[in-house]
């Protein structure tokens, strides 16, 4: 039978004594529908307090003006002044830093956050409120980690006010396995990742001997984990190894042969088998087998039998570990093979030839963002034969990959169409996807802004949260940086760049902090 599921309010109820709450939810939407649900039955601060927070509002709206408008934010300003608030990476920096300031002041009492507010701020809490324990990966659901339980759990307990922190997780009766199994003993060890880019392959090249080339790809920590890794294994294997040779010398000579009673056993038990099958070779030949051996009288049949357990488990043991050895050894050979593969895709495109820069090269060792993408952009004369308007709308998509339920009102442009063409003809020539990351969806919401939209016409242009927009921009505006510095001896090009990016670096997205 589904049990009902525990409001807020009762949660919040049961633990009021243990206030203030992080309540972590993961989903942005679901962090505004539960402090909404909360905020019609609290009211967490008295008069003064009120005050005070409608005080640190106002600075903050005539700081960042245009900023702190719409519907959304007349719903959280009037959360805050009940002492509850939610924060997510859609809303922006602004409203994020005041809800944080807030928080810090001891003037909100519940907030609503995703894990993201567990990872590098530094806000303590009397208590930890799990809505769940089961998260969207982007593939699929999944129980939280240890490492990322613990992440968040240990935001519970503020030093000089509580003795301890407190967590709660609320289970959902349809998947009462969520919780329960968290265990500090078992947090999952860090993992080594290191990414062979185009940028990377370029650097190494251009900056380091080969020795160093070979330093670098042995020893990082990724390396470093799976050299331990191959160590141990080796170990492993060697000491399974010793106990299979250990136990088949505790065997007698005939074990394993069709003189033993078990082999014997096992070999009429097949021949029984056999009734049901159509393999009337097999039987014949099993038959003469048995027939052309003697039966030895063996008096210790059953330590014989224990033994022969042992040797199973040993073997199969020692396969498995040979297995993992194998994998692990895989990886190892995949980070030289990966780079040797980058290497030659360069080499294919014209960015190098051994040691050799061309242009194009030189181009992409300053960039850091979809290099290849980005220099085919430049280098097809898209970003200087287009107004900049539709140049900004191309780049806006670079490394952007949209929501399955994302939408944005959509213009026809022309350099979007080439962009797309040029993008499926990279992907011919054999350029890894990945490193093909792009978007035609940003487009339309930079177009609009470098013609002078203001921000809340973009929020009604698409199904984007604020935080989103402002992060779209933000990367943009980095990227136009790294194309300036490509583009040195290009003038023309680098002067076009700086006022396009100077034109998007305005407002709401001009932010400071």
């Amino acid at each position: 039978m589904e049990l009902p599921e525990i409001s807020c309010s009762e949660i919040i109820e049961s633990i009021q004594d243990k206030l203030p709450v992080l309540f972590f939810v993961f989903s942005r939407g679901r962090t505004e529908i539960l402090a909404n649900d909360l905020g019609r039955e609290w009211d967490f601060l008295h008069d003064r307090e009120k005050k005070t927070v409608e005080s640190k509002i106002r600075e903050a709206e005539a700081e960042h003006p245009g900023t702190f408008s719409g519907p959304g934010w007349r719903n959280l300003r009037r959360l805050l002044l009940q002492g509850i608030a939610y924060h997510h990476a859609g809303l922006l920096p602004p409203v994020k830093y005041l809800v944080e300031k807030l928080y810090s002041q001891r003037l909100l009492w519940v907030i609503f956050c995703t894990e993201t507010f567990a990872a590098g701020v530094n806000f303590p809490a009397a208590s930890a409120v799990f809505d769940s324990t089961r998260k969207w990966d982007g593939r699929d659901f999944r129980i939280l980690q240890n490492r990322e339980f613990f992440q968040m759990a240990g935001r519970a307990g503020r030093r000089g006010f509580d003795r301890i922190g407190h967590a709660f997780v609320r289970v959902d009766s349809r998947f009462p396995e969520q919780t329960g199994f968290f265990d500090e003993k078992d947090v999952e060890p860090v993992s080594g990742r290191l990414i062979i880019s185009p940028n990377t392959v370029l650097s190494l090249l251009r900056y380091k001997t080969d020795e160093e080339i070979d330093r670098f790809l042995n020893n990082n920590f990724k390396m470093y984990q799976l050299s331990k890794k191959k160590i141990l294994l080796e170990q492993e294997i060697k000491l399974c190894k010793g106990r299979i040779s250990a136990v088949k010398a505790a065997l007698c000579p005939e074990s394993r042969t069709l003189a033993c009673p078990l082999e014997r056993n096992k070999a009429r038990k097949q021949l029984r088998r056999y009734r049901w099958k159509k393999n009337r070779r097999e039987k014949e030949r099993l038959q003469k087998q048995l027939s052309a051996v003697a039966p030895r009288k063996c008096q210790e049949y059953q330590k014989c039998l224990a033994a022969s357990e042992q040797l199973q488990e040993a073997e199969a043991l020692c396969r498995q570990l040979q297995e993992e050895y194998g994998a692990v050894s895989t990886q190892v050979n995949s980070i030289f093979v990966e780079y040797r593969e980058v290497k030659n895709l360069l080499e294919s495109l014209g960015y190098v030839k051994d040691r050799e820069f061309y242009p194009r090269g030189l181009f992409a060792l300053e960039i850091h963002v979809q290099e290849i993408l980005v220099t085919e952009i430049a280098f097809s004369g898209l970003l200087e034969d287009f107004d900049p308007a539709q140049v900004a709308a191309v780049l806006a998509g670079i490394e952007f990959i949209p929501g399955k339920n994302v939408q944005a009102a959509r213009v026809e442009l022309p350099a979007l169409r080439e962009t797309a063409l040029l993008r499926r003809n990279l992907l011919r020539l054999g350029v890894p996807e990945h490193f093909l990351i792009w978007s035609n969806l940003p487009g339309f919401l930079a177009f609009a802004w470098y013609n002078g939209a203001s921000f809340a016409e973009l929020q009604e242009m698409s199904s984007l949260q604020p935080g989103d927009i402002f992060s779209i921009f933000r990367r943009e505006i980095d990227l136009l940086r790294q194309i300036e510095r490509a583009a040195a001896g290009n003038p023309g090009l680098v002067e076009r760049v700086h006022l396009i990016r100077g034109r998007l670096d305005r407002e709401e997205i001009a932010l400071s902090f």
